[in-house]
């Protein structure tokens, strides 16, 4: 969809609540089967099972280790492989959701405050403008967003000499 041509929405208190109970549910239910938090260096170091590694793990453990038996590692459960496999298609079916909350959420933020970001540009435009008029607050507001807009926008720099 194409940004808004407005917003001017806000959250009740109880739908942001809503929202944060749901994801405390979500992480709860994770953390109830094992917290699992990895080091930046454990993720580098993970195996991944990338989409191309994907139907090669499932076939060995749903249809080559049950097949032969004498070739299963004895020093691991292939129940436990099954699960891992299992929890690893139930996760991205669950993280491809997320994304799209995510990005739902983001998207909505961002269009939020570019229109915010827009009423203080017009804002501060105007209370420079009410400077030049004495206008009351014109120049406690210009001093306080000043800051933001220094180094931007055209410079005073004498016309050049003809």
């Amino acid at each position: 969809m194409p940004m808004p041509d407005k917003m001017g929405y806000v959250l009740t208190p109880i739908q942001k609540a809503d929202i944060n109970t749901a994801l405390d549910t979500v992480l709860s239910i994770l953390n109830s089967v094992k917290t699992v938090q990895l080091k930046p260096e454990e993720r580098v170091a993970a195996q991944s099972a990338s989409e191309t590694r994907l139907p090669y793990i499932e076939m060995a453990i749903k249809e080559l280790a049950p097949a032969y038996t004498n070739l299963q590692p004895p020093f691991l459960s292939l129940a436990d492989a099954s699960n891992d496999l299992q929890m690893s298609f139930d996760l991205r079916s669950i993280i491809t959701r997320l994304a799209e909350v995510s990005d739902r959420y983001v998207d909505f933020s961002l269009a939020s405050e570019h229109f915010a970001y827009e009423y203080m540009r017009k804002y501060y435009a105007i209370a420079q403008e009410g400077q030049g008029v004495n206008t009351p607050g014109a120049d406690t507001s210009v001093n306080a967003l000043s800051p933001l807009f220094e180094g931007q926008g055209e410079k005073n720099v004498p016309a050049p000499n003809p």
